[in-house]
């Protein structure tokens, strides 16, 4: 081979590495970015792939999907405001609506802050679920597989952060559940004041009836 086509085809290699390190290092973040929606007071600004997202006309309502399959819903009903819904991750599901000032955030599993005002659902587990439904409700599943409940009450709390565990503030204001080890259940009620704690694996805390307490 004589010099010159030596010098072209070294020359040829090198733009064509340089043109594979290119796509190499765009590829990456152009394709974690196609499932992407954001609505905002009902209207949808972005959509790209297969993440859904909607929102109701009302201030503050935004709507956030993050992820393959992902779905955001702030606000279904006229009168709704101020909702916050965000899912992050291939089949997170985060929804708010019947109500104002709700928040839910999914990271990975489902995440629901409804039917009342004020309620927060958060989960950050695998195929977690957290439902706050009523007035200041709180739920939290961080641990994988684990479901934190919140039902027909105000102020209550339940905190699922085991792994496979399950919390249930039910039927009641001011009640708190936390289900900490794994496969731990903690269940405070039917009545007011009640505090279920379970920190030890495969155990189940039942506080019902008003002002009850229960720790395994």
């Amino acid at each position: 081979m004589n010099r010159n086509l030596l010098r072209t085809s070294r020359r040829a290699a090198v733009v064509l590495t340089g043109a594979g390190l290119l796509v190499a290092m765009t590829a990456g973040p152009s394709s974690a970015a196609t499932d992407l929606c954001i609505s905002v007071n009902g209207t949808v600004r972005v959509q790209m792939g297969t993440a859904k997202c909607s929102s109701v006309a009302g201030a503050g309502n935004v709507a956030i999907a993050r992820g393959a399959n992902s779905s955001a819903t702030a606000g279904v009903a006229a009168g709704d405001t101020h909702n916050q819904a965000r899912a992050t991750g291939a089949n997170s599901l985060a929804f708010t609506g019947d109500g104002s000032g709700n928040t839910a955030t999914a990271t990975g599993g489902f995440a629901a802050a409804a039917l009342g005002d004020g309620n927060t659902a958060t989960t950050t587990g695998i195929d977690a679920g957290a439902t706050a439904e009523g007035t200041n409700q709180t739920a939290i599943a961080s641990g994988d597989r684990s479901s934190a409940v919140v039902r027909f009450g105000e102020n209550s709390i339940a905190t699922a952060s085991g792994d496979e565990s399950f919390a249930n503030a039910n039927g009641g204001n001011h009640n708190i559940a936390t289900a900490s080890a794994f496969r731990s259940q903690a269940l405070a009620v039917t009545g007011d004041n009640n505090t279920a704690i379970a920190s030890t694996p495969n155990c189940i805390a039942e506080a019902t009836g008003g002002g009850a307490t229960d720790s395994c």
